[in-house]
């Protein structure tokens, strides 16, 4: 008597494992491909914030002349709101705009007066310079690190300065600006630059520099 044949359980198995690896290998290729785009995302990112941050040279260059026509005189001793100069640092200062609810004071870089900010006081950015081929725009703003306006020197004043070596050492090394301290003994009032830079894609970059004269 002949039997006929009982197929294998096992038999469709190899189709089974086929699809599933498959499957498998269809999943890894999409997380390359995300992988990669995200790296490329990210690459691009920071190539657009080196751009602004690189674009800032420009606000601080064009600040640092500013201050190098007037540094010798007595127009430093009070604010120049126009310019976006101001001869003391207010308290509670936001200069990013990231300090939520413990500012007190925040500077209008969007020059729409703060967006109507109530409570707060609204310090105002010095005009936009051209924009680069690149479509960056870059303000910026100085401030004298002094308690208060007016002459350093007062008695009511505090202000943050440098001080030269003794023995008329030279200023090497130092971000200092107009005529050589060589010689010279007088402290002299340190000067903060904060420049904003917004680019393409939405790129923002803040970039300080801090000069004596």
């Amino acid at each position: 008597m002949i039997r006929a044949r009982r197929p294998h359980a096992s038999e469709g198995a190899g189709l089974v494992i086929a699809l599933v690896v498959l499957v498998v290998m269809s999943l890894g290729a999409l997380a390359l491909v995300r992988a990669v785009a995200s790296g490329l995302l990210v690459a691009g990112n920071f190539a657009f914030r080196q751009a602004a941050v690189m674009a800032a040279d420009a606000g601080s260059e064009a600040a640092i002349n500013w201050l190098t026509q007037r540094a010798a005189s007595a127009e430093p001793f009070a604010d120049q709101p126009d310019a976006g100069y101001y001869a003391s640092m207010p308290a509670g200062l936001d200069l990013t705009g990231n300090r939520g609810a413990s500012a007190t004071a925040v500077i209008d870089w969007d020059a729409d007066d703060c967006s109507g900010r109530k409570g707060l006081t609204c310090v105002q950015a010095a005009p936009a310079l051209d924009s680069d081929a690149a479509g960056h725009v870059v303000r910026y703003v100085i401030h004298r690190l002094c308690r208060t306006d007016g002459s350093s020197d007062a008695a009511a004043n505090s202000c943050l300065l440098f001080r030269s070596a003794q023995g008329g050492s030279s200023n090497r090394s130092q971000l200092s600006y107009g005529a050589s301290k060589r010689f010279q003994t007088a402290d002299t009032v340190y000067y903060r630059i904060t420049v904003q830079v917004r680019g393409p894609r939405n790129t923002t970059a803040f970039v300080q520099t801090l000069v004596h004269y």
